[in-house]
């Protein structure tokens, strides 16, 4: 997915952003290559409007979700020894502590130790973590969370923190607003409370909670399941054989692998199947709910139409 000056006239950013980014990318460039300089150059604003404009232009192309896994992966690898990378204007702190507090902003840490935990308190902090089993939790906002060890527990409070994991079987869970998470390894679980969240999964038998408005998911796993219950959220899984349910109003939800299974008690505004896929879509008709239901190759239902429940509460092309 290329980013190019259309785009940015398109999106309204500010003339010191555009100003920016003619002069780092004058032919354009990719989302993963414009959001990993912006990392790199501490624009942790930008960045996070560059993820909300891309993740509304792209959110159901599998090139998009899988650029953005690789930007994550990325990060990730960027946080973590042995070549952790860090803006100049970043605090020191020395690496490899197994249990650490820190309340100051812009401080870095990049841990390399098996068991470690690591808390803080700043803003614009950078935690890296190598090792298996750590423990993190962050309260700051427009933080970075990188960590590629396995079973690793990640946790967040703070507004636009970004958390990338590499990791397998591994805990993320965030209350923050406007988060961009991002998750390559397999099994892991992300619970997601903040609202306008992004949640990002290449990782086989992924577990996805969330009960935040305006939240955006994309898996490209086989075997996810996910259960929502936020409104005006976005679900799309590319894998096979994923599960969802939701809970929440006018949803859009994608489930374009094969055997996909979604239940749905709110309201949804559309749902697009894959081969082998169903849906039961909850209504009520005045007397009592009744669920309306898709499968896929019966009753003129097609993998890749998009479909919504019209007044009659039955399937139509939209």
């Amino acid at each position: 997915m290329v980013i190019t000056r259309k785009d940015l006239r398109a999106w309204r950013v500010g003339p010191v952003m555009y100003r920016w980014f003619i002069r780092h990318f004058p032919d354009g460039g990719s989302y993963a290559d414009v959001h990993r300089t912006l990392q790199f150059e501490g624009y942790a604003d930008w960045a996070n409007s560059l993820v909300e404009y891309a993740w509304t232009k792209w959110l159901g192309e599998e090139n998009f979700v899988r650029q953005d896994i690789r930007t994550m992966d990325f990060l990730a690898n960027a946080l973590t020894p042995p070549n952790a990378i860090f803006p100049h204007d970043a605090e020191s702190v020395a690496p490899c502590f197994s249990k650490l507090s820190m309340v100051k902003d812009k401080e870095q840490l990049a841990n390399a130790e098996n068991s470690a935990q690591i808390c803080s308190a700043g803003d614009n902090v950078r935690l890296g973590c190598a090792g298996d089993n750590v423990k993190v939790a962050s309260a700051g906002t427009h933080s970075y969370i990188g960590s590629t060890g396995d079973n690793g527990w990640l946790s967040s409070a703070g507004y636009a923190t970004q958390i990338a994991s590499a990791g397998y079987g591994v805990r993320i869970g965030s209350v923050g607003y406007n988060a961009h998470i991002g998750s390559s390894g397999d099994r892991a679980r992300v619970v997601v409370a903040g609202n306008s969240t992004r949640v990002s999964s290449a990782g086989n038998s992924m577990r996805i909670a969330n009960t935040g408005m305006r939240v955006r998911v994309s898996t490209l796993g086989s075997r996810s399941n996910i259960a929502s219950a936020g409104d005006l959220s976005h679900i799309t899984c590319f894998g096979e054989q994923p599960k969802i349910a939701n809970s929440g109003d006018n949803v859009h939800i994608v489930a374009s692998g094969e055997h996909a299974v979604i239940a749905s008690v709110g309201h949804v505004d559309s749902i697009i199947l894959g081969p082998g896929g169903c849906a039961a879509l909850a209504y009520h008709d005045g007397v009592r709910t009744r669920f309306a239901v898709a499968i896929e190759g019966e009753d003129n239902i097609q993998a890749g139409v998009k479909y919504r429940l019209n007044e009659h509460h039955q399937f139509v092309a939209c």
